[in-house]
């Protein structure tokens, strides 16, 4: 009763970005980006962790009822903070959204139009393009667009951009949300997903321009996001490995002895096409 009350005449998409520390110049940019969609029928859900710096005293000159802030008691980390900001979601579809990338214009209109296309797909991503700290573009990540592909691609890789995703709200609840244990929150969940039977897809041409940044990763947590990402590959699919999965996992122990910053520099090169 209290989730139909508080969806009644509810916005179409919830915007979901969870928030810590933002800087300045690329949190207003991603909130413009936005504000100014074409698609109109949504909500920002921005749901704070205290920090430094207030998003919500950034946002006090944005005139928009679309915007909610939430702002938490205490800091719990990305995943409490978007499990949070779901139950709060007053919308069926949840697009993600980080606060230093930027969307297109068009976006939530592609991808709603895309779902309500597609019944059968539960979550929609998309390509991406790199931008630097300026905006301009550095490269492009191509990843498989079928679900067919991106199931396979699961077993190696996480080949879903987690702030690209629109996604049914009722199939991410379906599976409990976020694990609050998890630093690579969002390869776990669409592992998840996937065994409990959801359906991918990405689309071709990018809805969010991705600002690769040194503030963006930590790069002291490479090695701890590698080994939790074999980890989770070998907890949901070790019983359907072939032998290049077991090739890529063999791969990924080899780069625990590595530096870490040639490690980021590896899959930058490796991952990210030229613009």
């Amino acid at each position: 009763r209290a989730r139909e009350a508080m969806t009644a005449g509810a916005p179409a998409v919830t915007v979901l970005m969870a928030v810590w520390n933002p800087h300045p110049r690329y949190f207003l940019e991603a909130v413009q980006s936005v504000l100014a969609q074409s698609f109109r029928d949504f909500e920002l859900l921005v749901v704070e962790d205290p920090s430094p710096r207030d998003a919500a005293a950034l946002l006090a000159d944005i005139d928009d009822e679309r915007i909610r802030v939430v702002c938490r008691e205490a800091r719990a980390g990305l995943a409490p903070a978007l499990n949070a900001g779901v139950a709060l979601a007053r919308a069926p579809l949840i697009a993600r959204m980080d606060a230093d990338d930027v969307c297109v214009a068009d976006r939530l209109t592609r991808q709603v139009e895309f779902l309500t296309r597609h019944p059968e797909i539960d979550v929609v991503g998309s390509r991406i393009l790199i931008v630097n700290e300026d905006g301009r573009a550095s490269g492009r990540r191509l990843l498989p667009l079928r679900h067919e592909e991106i199931a396979a691609a699961l077993r190696r890789y996480n080949c879903i951009s987690h702030p690209a995703v629109m996604m049914r709200r009722e199939r991410l609840e379906g599976v409990g949300g976020y694990d609050p244990q998890q630093r690579v929150e969002d390869y776990d969940l669409w592992c998840r997903m996937l065994r409990s039977g959801a359906r991918f897809a990405n689309l071709e041409q990018p809805v969010v321009h991705y600002r690769f940044h040194p503030g963006a990763m930590k790069f002291e947590h490479i090695h701890e996001v590698i080994r939790e990402t074999m980890a989770i590959k070998r907890r949901y699919f070790s019983d359907a490995f072939d032998f290049g999965d077991r090739l890529r996992l063999f791969a990924e122990e080899l780069l625990l002895i590595l530096p870490q910053r040639l490690v980021l520099w590896l899959f930058t090169k490796l991952q990210y096409r030229r613009a």
